[in-house]
């Protein structure tokens, strides 16, 4: 097996420290190999064409972007094969990459913010909806229906404790 390094700058995964990774191989394809070394921040004058240079499996969902990715994991296939205009997306060895993207400023807080609301509201419009019992149920459906209603119904508990209808109607 060959010494294998992962090209992503401030990645410092190799064959030798990490043996278990999967490293795989940057296109020859001049477009694609350009835009993974773009993607990584890599300087694509700096990189012969015809030079053999890896990404570890780090930047990949490896699931989602190797075409044999089963095969390969079961072990009927000793190849990685990418599925085709695959793109690295993962840059967590980069720390200024996490804080560019975290940081997005006053549209993402914003963003955030409608989010909280609308959980709120989606909860409170649960607590509002009253909450049936078992002497309620049996006026409101009609009595011939009873008898395909479950017998063992659930009442309401707290704390594995029983809980007085007063309290649930929050009366």
């Amino acid at each position: 097996m060959s010494y294998k390094w992962c090209a992503v700058p401030k990645c410092k995964n190799t064959s030798i420290k990490t043996p278990e990774k999967l490293f795989i191989c940057v296109p020859r394809n001049v477009k694609m190999r350009r835009k993974w070394l773009e993607l990584s921040r890599r300087n694509c004058d700096e990189i012969m064409p015809s030079s053999n240079i890896f990404f570890c499996e780090d930047h990949f969902n490896l699931q989602q972007d190797m075409a044999n990715y089963c095969e390969y994991k079961m072990g009927f296939s000793q190849r990685i094969i990418m599925v085709d205009k695959v793109l690295p997306s993962k840059f967590s060895c980069q720390s200024d990459c996490n804080k560019r993207i975290s940081d997005a400023g006053p549209s993402r807080k914003a963003f955030v913010k409608r989010q909280r609301k609308r959980l709120i509201q989606e909860c409170e419009i649960t607590i509002q909806q009253p909450i049936i019992t078992k002497n309620q149920r049996s006026a409101i459906i009609e009595p011939t229906l009873l008898k395909y209603l479950p017998t063992d119904t659930v009442e309401p508990t707290i704390n594995n404790q029983p809980v007085d209808e007063q309290y649930i109607l929050g009366l």
